[in-house]
């Protein structure tokens, strides 16, 4: 059997789960809402990383993965300069 002080503890444990605010949805889904979001007319058109980086107030190399897993294309778009621009396209049909 417990003692009183392990048992008071474990019911402050208890009280702390119970008021803690419900989980933030996971980064997947959070990217899901805010592209289905989107009005439709600009869906379909390149994305900047860090438009995305942004919308969602998180960093390229967690979005890079869910974007993949998602049929998302990274492209580049190159200058005269020899400098390039990346951007991400999404899928043909992409669901919301």
């Amino acid at each position: 059997m417990p003692s009183a002080y392990v048992a008071t503890l474990n019911k402050e444990i208890e009280a702390q789960h119970a008021a803690s605010p419900p989980a933030k949805p996971d980064l997947r889904q959070r990217f899901m809402d805010w592209y289905g979001g989107l009005p439709e007319v600009s869906r379909h058109r390149p994305f900047a990383m860090a438009e995305m980086e942004q919308a969602l107030n998180t960093q390229g190399k967690y979005l890079s993965p869910i974007l993949l897993a998602r049929g998302w294309v990274r492209r580049r778009r190159w200058s005269s300069r020899g400098q390039y621009h990346r951007y991400w396209m999404p899928p043909a049909k992409e669901e919301s």
